[in-house]
Order: structure tokens, then sequence, then C-alpha cells
């Protein structure tokens, strides 16, 4: 370990990975928008015109998993994300309002 590491590593206390963190392909489902299947660590998916929320299906999620949803296009009217539930096998993404437009967002498990 470079002595620089060891330094901050010292001044920081015990440092311990638990997990790994793999960065894996991704699939761009989000020109069909809606709830979809995508059985990857992470996506591209949409909300549809007129729903407030998405479910994707996703056989690597839990309902311990950590979902990070990130808005990809503000629609006039969903222009947040409110909450992501993962489940067993699923997760819900949630905006604050019906969307106009198909509403792109990018996500990431984290299990």
């Amino acid at each position: 370990m470079p002595s620089s590491v060891q330094a901050d590593v010292a001044s920081l206390g015990n440092v311990e990975v638990r997990t790994n963190l793999r960065v894996t392909d991704y699939i761009d489902d989000s020109a069909t928008s809606g709830n979809r299947t995508v059985n990857r660590m992470r996506g591209k998916n949409a909300i549809a015109i007129g729903a407030a929320a998405a479910t994707i299906t996703n056989n690597l999620v839990t309902a311990n998993s950590q979902v990070i949803v990130t808005l990809e296009f503000i629609d006039a009217t969903l222009t947040t994300i409110l909450t992501v539930v993962p489940g067993a096998g699923s997760f819900v993404v949630t905006g604050n309002a019906n969307a106009t437009a198909a509403t792109k967002f990018g996500w990431v498990v984290i299990n």
C-alpha cells in the first residue's frame, strides 16, 4: 500500500470493505416506457406518459438492496423522484406527479 494511502487510513482509523462494487454492462430500455424487466445491476428506463411510477422487475434486487435513481429528463409535471422502494425481485420508482412525457431515469442496484 502506498505510504500516502497508509497515512490516510491511519488518520481515519480502521477501514473495512465488506463487499465488492462491480460496474457491469447495462441496458438502456428507456425507449419503451413503463413497467419493464431488466436483470442487470444498472440500467435506464422511463416512467410512461400519464403514470407517476414504474416497476422494474429484476431478479438481482432484494428487499435489502439499495437502488440509486437519477432523473435524466425533467418533465413539465414529473420533476422529482419521491421514492425508490426495493422488494424481492423488483423495485418501484415513484415521481411527484403523473408524467406528461416519457420521463427517463438511470438506476444502479447495490447489494
